[in-house]
């Protein structure tokens, strides 16, 4: 099984705080690394915890916020330092280029690579990056500002085939590619179902971002059976009117939007400085959604399809 692993490298809300950083996340699928926000000292964590930088592919960036953001000049900067030749591509709101391009300017860097910005605009879910094995879908949020959520859904395109069946039927290499690809196949007068000859193929895996937005039920739809979510929970239940007011979210209504959702789930995040440890928004979240795991900076988990999971996939 290809390696689908979530790494948070920041966990705090608004400033860094009690050994806390600013939201940043990285996903590593299958040696290609993905960053999700890049907030103050993202690039401190990343070689804290081993994110091979130069294998980074794309950077999605929620909103232009500070605490999602003041990361990234660093991050882009430096490649100069690593000789980077590849490409990398970022995502984000619409302002995000001109954010970029002044602290380039003002710095007067010129980066070695190739840098490609995509500013996006939606009002409903959309695919804005994919390949072979994974699509990354944006979806729109209820903050303060422009703000994006992003689901990483894994693409299988092939089964594995039995070998034993190879040989009990004296496969071709034609018949193998279409057994492989979920085709029957015929040998003789007798029709080959595909289902018989292949290894059963574990379900397509799944992780979503929702950091930050207000309690919203119309993001149930997208956040739909997903395997893995990290939703933020900024505050605990006694300060609700503070959270929409801020539009952020309680403990107790990420996990109702896991309920919601069929989410296998929870990972909580993007704490109010007024808890120490975090704790408090944690406990509130599991209380109402059992399959609830804390979020910190140097939480790494493996996302595993939901057949497999075990309560204990870290």
């Amino acid at each position: 099984m290809k390696t689908f692993q979530l790494t948070i490298l920041g966990s705090n809300a608004a400033m860094p705080a009690f050994g806390r950083l600013t939201s940043c996340q990285a996903i590593n699928y299958n040696d290609n690394y993905f960053l999700i926000d890049a907030g103050e000292g993202a690039q401190i964590r990343m070689a804290e915890y081993k994110i091979k930088r130069n294998k980074l592919r794309c950077i999605f960036i929620s909103h232009l916020h500070g605490d999602h953001l003041f990361g990234l000049p660093g991050i882009l900067t430096s490649y100069n330092h690593f000789n980077r030749n590849t490409p990398l591509h970022i995502f984000g709101p619409s302002g995000l280029k001109k954010y970029i391009d002044i602290n380039l300017e003002v710095g007067g860097t010129t980066l070695s690579f190739d840098l490609q910005v995509h500013e996006i605009e939606m009002d409903s879910p959309t695919v804005i990056w994919k390949n072979h094995e994974l699509t990354v879908t944006a979806f729109p949020m209820k903050h303060r500002i422009e703000t994006y959520g992003y689901r990483f859904d894994e693409v299988l395109t092939q089964f594995n085939i039995n070998a034993e069946k190879i040989t009990e039927f004296g496969l071709s290499i034609e018949e193998i590619k279409a057994v492989k690809s979920g085709k029957d196949i015929r040998e003789g007068n007798e029709k080959l179902n595909y289902l018989d000859l292949v290894h059963t193929r574990p379900a397509a895996r799944s992780y979503a971002y929702c950091s930050d937005t207000i309690y919203d039920e119309s993001l149930v739809d997208v956040l739909d059976s997903v395997d893995v979510l990290y939703h933020e929970t900024t505050y605990t239940s006694e300060f609700e009117v503070e959270a929409a007011e801020r539009f952020h979210t309680t403990g107790k209504q990420a996990a109702q939007i896991a309920k919601l959702s069929n989410v296998q789930t929870l990972v909580t995040g993007h704490y109010s400085s007024r808890y120490r440890r975090g704790e408090e928004p944690y406990r509130e979240a599991k209380h109402h959604f059992a399959s609830t795991l804390k979020g910190y900076d140097g939480f790494i988990l493996n996302i595993l399809p939901r057949e497999s999971f075990n309560g204990h996939n870290w």
